[in-house]
């Protein structure tokens, strides 16, 4: 009876996670596969036949210096974006916890608002803000006296532009999984640090960032891969712009494929694409793994 029962519960199981399967392999796996196959041909979107040339896209990519540009832009851009983010979520989070009454509900709505704004209105309200000329930031350099920079058009200035848009929407969101980590820290822990005589600063940097270190992870690896893969925003604002110094790899493959037309180039940007997010994550839950083996 045991093993009969055994079988049934398997069966019912496979036939209610099959069309969930299909899916998956359907719209997800097959296509990756397909990439994979296409990144392997030299093949124009407007002609049907693909000509097999192995591994040439992969060499012209790898000795491309125009690559390795845009591929440290994007981890300036991923590294910057994520550790500003998070540093400034955790300080808002750490700072609300400690309010009481409404305002602090308040206050994280307005922070969160932006995380759930399309980021392409986001990026145009951005473009105004930064405008030297009809702009916030004119008008603020022209209130002093003064002319506001080309922020978007000076390639020393514009990445970091691009990088405070995508501060400003993830900050929210980092201070919200913040706020769940910090009620989930007893305050018996607070109040024996209080009574030793520990400091908020003392209590904030030996019990607080400490006991975080599991969502400080958590943090780090989602924003991180979603950073990696960021296009809208650069697209909408600088279109990769000027030269090249906000280019990032996502938009880089999309100006490939459908701007040139040459999809088996883009599709072989994606696979090492796919490879650099994968070594970072396992990378990532390597260090993880070791940080709670030391527990």
């Amino acid at each position: 009876m045991y093993r009969k029962y055994r079988k049934k519960e398997v069966i019912t199981a496979v036939l209610f996670l099959m069309p969930a399967a299909v899916l998956f392999a359907v719209f997800k796996y097959f296509p990756l596969i397909d990439n994979f196959r296409i990144s392997l041909t030299n093949w124009n979107f407007f002609r049907p036949e693909k000509t097999f040339v192995g591994f040439q896209n992969f060499v012209s990519i790898l000795t491309s210096e125009k690559f390795w540009q845009i591929l440290g832009n994007t981890f300036f851009y991923t590294i910057w974006s994520t550790l500003i983010s998070i540093v400034i979520g955790f300080l808002l989070a750490v700072s609300l916890f400690r309010m009481r009454g409404h305002l602090p509900r308040i206050l994280k709505t307005l922070f969160f608002v932006p995380n759930v704004t399309t980021a392409s209105a986001m990026a145009i309200l951005w473009m105004w803000i930064f405008d030297p000329d009809f702009g916030l930031s004119g008008q603020l350099f022209a209130f002093f006296g003064k002319e506001s920079p080309r922020w978007l058009l000076t390639p020393g200035l514009a990445m970091w532009v691009v990088i405070s848009l995508a501060v400003w929407r993830s900050m929210g969101y980092v201070m919200l999984i913040y706020t769940s980590g910090l009620a989930a820290i007893s305050d018996e822990i607070y109040e024996a640090a209080r009574i030793d005589g520990a400091t908020q600063t003392q209590q904030t940097l030996y019990i607080t960032i400490p006991l975080l270190k599991s969502t400080s992870y958590f943090l780090l690896l989602t924003m991180f891969i979603q950073a990696m893969q960021v296009f809208d925003i650069v697209s909408v604002m600088t279109g990769g712009g000027p030269y090249d110094s906000t280019n990032v790899l996502n938009l880089y493959i999309y100006q490939m494929a459908f701007g040139r037309s040459r999809a088996g180039y883009a599709s072989a940007l994606s696979v090492i694409l796919f490879l650099i997010l994968l070594a970072c994550t396992v990378i990532q839950q390597l260090l993880t793994r070791g940080k709670e083996d030391e527990k």
